[in-house]
């Protein structure tokens, strides 16, 4: 509770809520993209149970009707490996897609915090020294009053987005997301291979 007290006063009642739903958004994605992702493998592709990766295990009715099509309709594989390829990136690509711009979002919505702390910390610190009152005081007003928001949120935007791009979301879910790529491609491949 205090750290939430203390959140909101810092970076303020609207930049605070603004983050807080954000992160929620950015973490709900990301556990949408784990579920998906955690199953594969770092290396080996013929290893997999009825030889299908647990992370495509969703979309055996494509790899058997692609069996189906290699024995009795060859003319429409490519139609239907095409479907394939569009089922698998709107299953991933959709999260990456909203990750980007929740943190992209966010990031702005950093620099406008900054912006309007900074006016609001003037403001309050030029009203203060006209009326003659002293600069450690006016100072300490103008930090209440929007110097921390500006602050606050210039450094939360900068980690959380630094935080989820470099760390989380490039080092581990694009990995994955490229390693579930080639895993599909060679499952297709080995599905054509069966006449």
């Amino acid at each position: 509770m205090g750290f939430i007290k203390w959140f909101l006063q810092n970076f303020g009642l609207f930049f605070g809520a603004f983050f807080i739903i954000y992160l929620y958004f950015i973490i709900k994605r990301l556990v949408c993209l784990y579920d998906i992702l955690r199953h594969v493998p770092k290396t080996g592709v013929s290893i997999f149970q009825n030889n299908i990766c647990p992370a495509l295990e969703n979309m055996t009715p494509y790899f058997e009707r692609l069996s189906n099509l290699n024995k009795n309709n060859p003319q429409a594989i490519d139609a239907f490996i095409d479907c394939i390829w569009a089922e698998m990136e709107s299953q991933v690509s959709l999260h990456f897609a909203a990750i980007n711009g929740y943190i992209y979002s966010l990031i702005l919505m950093g620099f406008a915090g900054t912006i309007f702390g900074s006016i609001s910390a003037f403001t309050e610190m030029f009203q203060g020294l006209s009326n003659n009152i002293d600069a450690v005081s006016a100072f300490m007003k103008s930090w209440n009053s929007g110097l921390s928001t500006a602050l606050y949120t210039s450094l939360g935007s900068a980690c959380i987005g630094g935080f989820f791009v470099t760390i989380i979301y490039s080092k581990f879910f694009m990995t994955k997301a490229k390693r579930l790529e080639s895993i599909l491609a060679y499952t297709i491949s080995e599905i054509m291979e069966k006449k």
